[in-house]
């Protein structure tokens, strides 16, 4: 299979956001995803990176935060690591079983990076995060196969005539 990957590293300072748009829109555009896809895989990017950089590397900017995205047969995923310590991701409540009083305190970024995705996984220590949207128009191999079984046809209609 032919997958790909591209990645990009950018100091630990929420200026640098505008550059994670560019990224995805980018990405975007690559694979024609229309409009709805954009919104939910910036939301939930965007909102992962502002947790790495805020909260995972604490503002330093001498740290980075690295943010890749590689195609599979599911779509695409996005991969947010910082240097921080990481965090105990198993603790962070459901905001739709928590009380009114609680949610001010819980996690609603997290919360709202599981809502726009897919798939959300951690890895051990909680410093990197793994974004999935299932995206059935990624599995390029298939999409070339079935031009290239129509080109076939053609090519032989043609010959017929």
């Amino acid at each position: 299979m032919n997958y790909h990957t591209k990645g990009l590293k950018i100091s630990s300072t929420l200026m640098n956001l505008s550059q994670i748009e560019k990224f995805v829109e980018e990405i975007c555009d690559l694979y024609y995803l229309n409009d709805s896809y954009f919104g939910n895989i910036l939301g939930a990017v965007e909102e992962a990176v502002k947790k790495a950089i805020i909260h995972g590397n604490k503002n330093n900017i001498n740290k980075s935060v690295i943010i890749t995205y590689h195609t599979s047969s599911r779509g695409l995923t996005f991969r947010i690591e910082d240097e921080g310590e990481g965090f105990d991701y198993s603790i962070i409540p459901d905001l739709l079983e928590c009380e009114d009083s609680e949610v001010a305190k819980a996690g609603k970024g997290i919360f709202l990076i599981h809502a726009l995705s897919d798939d959300v996984s951690y890895n051990d220590i909680g410093n990197s995060v793994e974004i999935t949207f299932d995206i059935s128009s990624m599995y390029r191999e298939t999409t070339l196969s079935r031009i290239n079984k129509l080109h076939q046809y053609f090519e032989k209609q043609k010959s017929l005539v």
